[in-house]
């Protein structure tokens, strides 16, 4: 049994012991496991790694965390996460980027699995691209190497290469509120050809994955770019730079007002193309520069919203 999270203002030394860990994990999996089966959500529906939702009661959406306990509490502390849960209508969204880069990735992916597995109507869990080492390795995955500080190279590894990187693959690629948000990692596919079809195909096939776009969905960015050009090669290696263009027509096929999305360090948040992307930034430890950012909004301010500059007013800085 998984015990319920405190969230206590001494973030030091941790007591969390390895079987707790594991035991979390493994009920975080069967959580997943059984929603993806069933295609249930309270106030919405699941195809696999898509999740389509009407317009919460509360909504709260959470940026990249990268290992940052610290900012990850004091948002759920704000939020009065113990009370916003209970309510199967409230929602919060996750999107992605769990782990790495600050020092606490352990306790963050076992505090997300356990809200995940006691409320899981009211928890959404997305994919970031430091949660798909396997098929995008990059350098800054430092999440082995924590596993095997914390609880030695033989169950370290063994925990991360079988329990963690099966509930990497459980993680949801896209989120829809529908009428609303367009919910990324990354960023849109970028080749429009024949895109309402793309989209309604959009549903990852058998292998659960997307194809072709799971790495433009977890790396892409979007940029200014010449007019009549949708993309270009990103700088980072992986991914594409798209452009207003390519935000507008996924806007339009979906019938959604604002892409949100996390992947760029920025002051909390930031706005692109005319206020069609909205990229949140939710950590500060690697980062300390820049402040936190989180959306707390209300359904019925949310259905108001016309562009990501209304949807700007709903972001909360720590």
């Amino acid at each position: 049994m998984v015990s319920e999270i405190h969230l206590s203002d001494d973030l030091g030394d941790s007591n969390l012991t390895v079987s707790d860990f594991a035991n979390t994990l493994d009920a975080a999996i069967r959580t997943l496991l059984e929603e993806q089966s069933t295609g249930l959500i309270a106030g919405g529906k699941i195809s696999n790694k898509l999740v389509e939702l009407e317009i919460p009661e509360k909504l709260v959406v959470i940026g990249d965390i990268h290992g940052d306990l610290r900012a990850l509490h004091n948002i759920l502390k704000k939020i009065k996460i113990d009370k916003f849960v209970l309510n199967h209508n409230n929602k919060i969204i996750f999107l992605g980027d769990y782990v790495d880069r600050g020092l606490g990735s352990i306790e963050v992916l076992y505090t997300i699995c356990s809200l995940k597995i006691q409320h899981p109507h009211s928890v959404v869990l997305m994919r970031g691209n430091h949660e798909a080492p396997v098929e995008f390795p990059i350098s800054s995955h430092d999440l082995p190497k924590r596993m095997t500080e914390r609880f030695g190279r033989r169950i370290g590894t063994e925990i991360y290469q079988t329990k963690i990187m099966d509930l990497f693959h459980l993680l949801y690629l896209i989120t829809i509120i529908k009428g609303e948000l367009f919910l990324v990692h990354g960023g849109v596919p970028t080749d429009l050809s024949n895109i309402t079809m793309k989209f309604n195909e959009i549903v990852p096939n058998e292998t659960g994955l997307f194809g072709d776009m799971l790495e433009e969905i977890l790396w892409n960015d979007p940029r200014i770019l010449p007019d009549g050009k949708d993309w270009e090669n990103s700088r980072r290696g992986l991914g594409k730079h798209f452009s207003s263009n390519v935000s507008k027509n996924w806007l339009s096929i979906s019938k959604t007002k604002v892409i949100v999305r996390g992947h760029e360090p920025c002051n909390g948040f930031k706005l692109d193309h005319d206020g069609m992307v909205l990229t949140l930034f939710s950590c500060n430890e690697a980062y300390p520069k820049f402040s936190v950012g989180y959306i707390s909004t209300s359904g019925i301010r949310l259905h108001s919203i016309r562009n990501g500059f209304d949807l700007s007013e709903m972001v909360k800085i720590l």
